[in-house]
């Protein structure tokens, strides 16, 4: 019986030891600087890829091929601008700026090269995280309320329509929309007595939240598979840098992806589910770096 578990112990070994070894040589980092260079997201055709950077002493919108090739910045404004997603079409990319006085969210057009703000009501706090829903027609954020005081919401693209999707007075944050719309994943402390973070994913219609981790360690920043059945998040005890796990959407059999040294967030998913865009601390500073998958991370 002893041999059996220690053969048992030394097969999970290599088997975890091959693992670590695959997502090490899997990686490539798409920037390599000294500045820090942040939330990396594919375009929806998969051609480029949008990020923040302060490599020009500010925080500006930045775009490049995906393979990391013709970086070019696209924003240029003394106020930072930070947090880039995509509109689906495209042809449009939403952002975070401090322009108006207070963080407010804003579009730039690729297409004419123009900066306009989102028209938000009277919110009281910080705008933050924002999202377009899979029809463009939507925007899902969250607001910081309080020191520790963070919610959901949804507002329509021209401004109205402004919908409060959680209210509690712990912190709600990172709304990711589920492919088919009718979903947000996020995290929070609400169940936690406000000590850790815990991904849940809302049912928009019921407002319904079900919590899919139930470990005592952070899990943040969730990211919806392209087909809807698996989330990309990233995890970490106090004290410990975090790496990047996926799990089916209900929650099981969760995995993890990154193996390093050096911390791993902000995960984004390609078009095609093969490659994560992660945010990756690497030589004093983060870098975005890609991620293979493989075919065996997809679902049929």
């Amino acid at each position: 019986m002893y041999m059996q578990t220690c053969y048992v112990f030394l097969l999970l070994f290599l088997l975890n030891a091959s693992i670590g070894l695959h997502a090490q040589s899997s990686e490539r980092c798409l920037t390599q600087n000294e500045a820090e260079d942040r939330y990396g997201r594919y375009s929806p055709d998969g051609q480029w890829i949008v990020f923040e950077s302060d490599r020009d002493g500010n925080w500006e919108i930045y775009l490049m091929k995906v393979d990391g090739t013709e970086q070019q910045r696209l924003t240029s404004h003394d106020s930072a601008d930070r947090r880039p997603t995509w509109h689906p079409s495209g042809k449009m990319i939403l952002f975070e700026s401090t322009r108006e006085g207070k963080n407010g969210l804003f579009i730039y057009s690729l297409i004419k090269e123009w900066v306009k703000p989102i028209p938000l009501p009277e919110i009281e706090g910080e705008v933050i995280f924002a999202h377009f829903a899979p029809d463009g027609k939507q925007i899902a954020f969250s607001v910081q309320e309080g020191e520790r005081v963070f919610n959901l919401y949804t507002i329509r693209k021209n401004g109205k329509k402004l919908r409060a999707l959680t209210t509690g007075q712990q912190r709600s944050l990172f709304p990711a929309w589920s492919p088919s719309g009718a979903e947000i994943a996020f995290f929070s402390r609400r169940d936690t007595d406000n000590k850790d973070d815990e991904i849940y994913s809302l049912n928009l219609k019921t407002l319904e939240a079900r919590r899919r981790t139930f470990w005592p360690k952070h899990n943040f920043c969730p990211s919806w598979s392209p087909d809807g059945t698996q989330i990309a998040y990233a995890q970490s005890m106090e004290g410990s840098r975090p790496e990047i796990y996926v799990m089916d959407k209900n929650g099981e059999n969760a995995r993890r992806i990154t193996f390093n040294e050096d911390g791993d967030t902000l995960p984004a998913w390609s078009p095609d589910g093969t490659r994560l865009l992660i945010t990756a601390y690497r030589n004093g500073n983060y870098e975005i770096c890609e991620v293979a998958l493989g075919n065996k991370m997809k679902r049929n």
